[in-house]
């Protein structure tokens, strides 16, 4: 798992090698009087964030952020793995 990259003593960003922008940002916050972290995927601005949730550990909410981009990329490769025509790569279309 990637470690978060704190940018401000309450702000972490969580990044991958090769990727220009962080995946998500991770903020310790005071809730009801203990320490939170809420997790929130990245876009250059608020309105384009997407709230993962809130979590009791800077650990957790790295984990979550981490597990998201995970299975986020693995969608993205399914998807990428099919042809045009919609037929798996290797199956009967592609003996054709």
């Amino acid at each position: 798992m990637k470690q978060p990259f704190r940018i401000v003593s309450v702000e972490f960003e969580m990044r991958v090698p090769g990727h220009p922008e962080p995946t998500h940002v991770i903020r310790r916050l005071k809730l009801q009087g203990s320490e939170r972290f809420r997790v929130v995927t990245w876009a250059p601005r608020s309105e384009g964030r997407e709230l993962v949730g809130y979590f009791d550990s800077g650990d957790a909410a790295a984990e979550a952020a981490w597990r998201r981009y995970c299975d986020a990329a693995a969608s993205q490769h399914e998807l990428a793995s099919r042809t045009h025509g919609g037929a798996e790569r290797g199956g009967p279309a592609a003996t054709r």
